[in-house]
Parts: C-alpha cells; sequence; structure tokens
C-alpha cells in the first residue's frame, strides 16, 4: 500500500479547495493513515463528578478533558519506559454538554488494551479501547469529528514532532 504523508501545509491548501464534509473527512482520514501504523481505536468518556468541595458541580469542562488526556498519555509514557506513544484525539462534545474524545494510538509496545480501559475508568470514566482495523482508515475512526460544530484535535508530543521534521525538510531551500 502507498501512503503519501502530507505537510501541514499541504493538508491546509486541500483543505481550502474542499467543501464537503465528506471530503474534508475523507482528506483528513488520509493525511492520518499516513502518521503511523495505527494499533488502537480509543473513545475516553467522563463521568459525571461527585464532589462534596462543589456542590452542583456536574460536569467537565474543556480544560479538564485536556488535562485528562495529557494525564493518559503520561501514564503510557511512564508504562513504557519513557518511550512516547504516539496519538491523535478529537474531541467531541456529546448531547449531555460534556467532552469526550476519540483517538488513534500507536507505539504503545504491545500494551494490554483491557488495562487501560481500567486506568480510565478508575480516573476519569469509561472508556472503550478497540484494536484498530486498517482496512476501515483512520477516515472511519475519526474523520467525522473533525467537522463537527464543536470540536478539537491534539497531536502527541511525538507526533507533533514528526510533524513539525516534515515540515522543516519540506521548507529547506532547494538548489536550483
Amino acid at each position: 500500500m502507498l501512503v503519501t504523508v502530507l505537510t501541514r501545509a499541504d493538508m491546509a491548501s486541500r483543505l481550502f479547495y474542499i467543501n464537503t464534509r465528506e471530503e474534508i473527512s475523507q482528506t483528513f482520514g488520509n493525511w492520518l493513515d499516513g502518521m503511523a501504523d495505527w494499533e488502537w481505536y480509543a473513545t475516553l468518556t467522563f463521568r459525571d463528578p461527585e464532589n462534596p468541595r462543589f456542590p452542583g458541580w456536574t460536569k467537565i469542562g474543556w480544560k479538564s478533558a485536556h488535562n485528562a488526556l495529557q494525564s493518559f498519555n503520561n501514564a503510557l509514557v511512564m508504562e513504557l519506559d519513557y518511550t512516547n506513544p504516539v496519538w491523535v484525539a478529537c474531541m467531541e462534545l456529546q448531547q449531555r454538554g460534556v467532552p469526550h474524545w476519540h483517538m488513534l494510538v500507536s507505539n504503545i509496545g504491545g500494551q494490554r488494551r483491557m488495562s487501560w480501559v481500567d486506568w480510565w475508568y478508575e480516573h476519569y470514566g469509561i472508556a472503550r479501547i478497540l484494536p484498530y482495523q486498517a482496512e476501515l482508515g483512520a477516515r472511519y475512526y475519526l474523520g467525522k469529528y473533525l467537522t463537527k460544530e464543536v470540536a478539537d484535535i491534539r497531536f502527541s508530543p511525538g507526533l507533533k514532532a514528526k510533524l513539525s521534521r516534515i515540515d522543516a525538510i519540506d521548507n529547506i531551500p532547494h538548489m536550483v
């Protein structure tokens, strides 16, 4: 299978000329397919907190959701003996007004999926972590979340570094 890795500039220029949600979803998914050999697809949902210090507070906010994703990454890094996992996560708001994450994960060194389902449950709520099915592609898993009315996308530190290196290589002046 031939996979073309697009830079952020390529992605932005292609998205400029795309005008349907389906086309955006497809282009984004194709771009993600070239980023890593994805191993997991995860959905990370938050339970409503019950904290006596904050009576009446019932919903996780945007910042808390980002902090939880970072905590998940940090726990993976520790478990992987400081090897950086590679992931991309799209946040969407559920109908109950609470954010949750959909993510693709790679470079996890044979970690047991159910251990991480348990980790998320202990710290935040319900998780589904399933094997990634390459024949469905990243578009199937994450493409639709890019076109939601309220959404956010985050990349792991390892994937950000890879994207920066690709951009740096593409921006090297070429001799004529």
